[in-house]
């Protein structure tokens, strides 16, 4: 029987705690083999976990690829979990899209790029608007599991959505008022806490759902329906 695997290169060990805890269980109900992968930083030195340049994105991407390219049995797919937060500047069409207001169809631009640069079938790629920690400002309540004495810190942070017309995806992309900047600034400010990224973002993620996350969070939402009808598709016509 053949197996579909879908394999996410992520920045950094949220995004990777993430896909291991929401995501994996998810797309199980359809049939898919989650794998995840951190980005290499530096080979010699072994370290993972960064985004530096799009020329290590395509770099590992094409090793993995080359790696699984003759496991007959398996149908392997790729997709990527980055941030469009800083996102390096020699990305395909990132200089070029910094001219277009709208944040949808620039990001949109950058991925049709990025897709053709890869030139395979079964790659996906997503760029999350405008980092991962928007998905927790759809329901950023949740935070106060972790850190119970920010109730006024986290309802200042749920305010924050108000002035986005309640989409946790236009939050932008400035070193101050990106959406980590502003969960880091909020819980580390005024109490003696040291944010956890990683932990915090799967253990709010997962109470919050992603029923709510996809609901809240077009751009995330149409990348988890595109897999699902991409790697349905091709495994259709090749059965």
């Amino acid at each position: 029987m053949n197996t579909t695997i879908l394999n996410i290169l992520c920045e950094g060990q949220t995004e990777e705690k993430f896909i291991k805890d929401v995501l994996k269980p998810y797309f199980s109900s359809y049939g898919l083999v989650v794998k995840s992968r951190l980005l290499v930083t530096s080979k010699n030195k072994k370290a993972k976990g960064g985004l530096l340049s799009y020329t290590q994105a395509k770099s590992d991407l094409f090793m993995w690829m080359k790696e699984v390219e003759h496991r007959g049995s398996e149908t392997h797919f790729f997709t990527t979990m980055f941030d469009f937060y800083a996102l390096p500047d020699d990305f395909p069409n990132m200089i070029q899209s910094k001219s277009i207001a709208d944040p949808y169809l620039r990001i949109t631009n950058v991925e049709e790029s990025f897709k053709q640069d890869i030139s395979n079938e079964r790659f996906i790629p997503y760029i999350q608007l405008h980092e991962f920690e928007a998905l927790m400002f759809s329901d950023i309540t949740k935070l106060a599991m972790e850190y119970p004495k920010c109730s006024k810190e986290i309802e200042d942070l749920e305010n924050i959505l108000a002035k986005y017309n309640g989409n946790p995806e236009l939050i932008n992309n400035s070193p101050e008022t990106a959406p980590s900047k502003r969960i880091i600034a909020a819980i580390e400010g005024k109490q003696k806490y040291s944010y956890n990224k990683p932990r915090s973002g799967a253990v709010v993620t997962s109470a919050i759902g992603l029923p709510v996350l996809m609901q809240n969070c077009r751009h995330f939402r149409e990348w988890i329906d595109k897999i699902i009808s991409e790697t349905a598709l091709i495994n259709n016509n090749e059965n």
